[in-house]
């Protein structure tokens, strides 16, 4: 008896096992990208598109941006006439296994008065902004006080270095400068001027080498997401609309 008690457990053991091998990866394990940036209906309570957070600038007024339809997919429209605001996320990802982030925008047009090496004129018709992680000992002597007020002010904003990828207004695509208003924040032309206005566009960078290309060594990962449509100083008007924001392997 005592041994037909024991062949079923055995039995049992064995397909446990077999299937705990045979088990299939998990969606993301398996996935070739990740949604980091979706848009989906519905607000917060302070009124930001679902799943972001609204940082404001001091005496600006801010940007509308709300979710809306656009052929099956909700993307994430954006308008302002002398506005400025920002929309950002937390997003904790490594990137040694999804390096690339891929995203589509459109613009209605470029801020024609826009020149975006100097402070009082760097507005962009569209902006997608990554922060990133950075460890103690890169720290710069300054980043402790001056984060810290930064903190208090935009409680919503992700506090590290960041790349701005923006629709640029005459600069020639492909420059990377340092971004004028922003301290340890690099700015890189994607797009410049309307040739390519009223369209979809697809974007697709590698985060790893534009980190290297940017500040000289190498990324740690990502913690925060951001998107922006500022017109504030130019006092233009723009309407600009982006679509979900993905990591992915290649």
């Amino acid at each position: 008896m005592s041994i037909l008690l024991k062949v079923p457990r055995t039995l049992i053991f064995i397909l446990f096992i077999i299937v705990l091998f045979l088990e299939p990866p998990s969606p993301l394990a398996a996935a070739d990208r990740i949604a980091i940036g979706k848009f989906l209906l519905g607000k917060e309570a302070n009124g930001s598109p679902k799943g972001w957070k609204t940082v404001t600038y001091f005496n600006t007024p801010p940007t509308s941006y709300k979710v809306v339809k656009y052929r099956g997919r909700y993307v994430l429209k954006a308008e302002g006439i002398g506005t400025s605001s920002s929309l950002f996320r937390e997003v904790k990802a490594e990137l040694n296994d999804y390096p690339i982030i891929s995203w589509r925008w459109k613009i209605s047009n470029v801020i024609r008065q826009a020149i975006e090496t100097q402070k009082d004129r760097n507005d962009s018709a569209a902006r997608v902004i990554v922060v990133f992680r950075i460890g103690m000992e890169e720290m710069p002597p300054w980043y402790g006080l001056k984060y810290l007020v930064r903190g208090i002010l935009r409680r919503n904003e992700p506090i590290g270095p960041r790349i701005e990828y923006i629709w640029g207004n005459k600069i020639e695509k492909g420059q990377i400068l340092d971004n004028p208003s922003v301290k340890q924040s690099k700015v890189i032309i994607l797009e410049s001027g309307e040739r390519k206005a009223n369209r979809w566009i697809w974007e697709k960078r590698n985060l790893l080498d534009d980190y290297k290309a940017a500040f000289g060594t190498d990324s740690q990962g990502i913690l925060g997401l951001g998107i922006q449509t500022d017109t504030d100083q130019s006092n233009e008007g723009v309407t600009a609309y982006y679509g979900e924001i993905f990591l992915r392997k290649r």
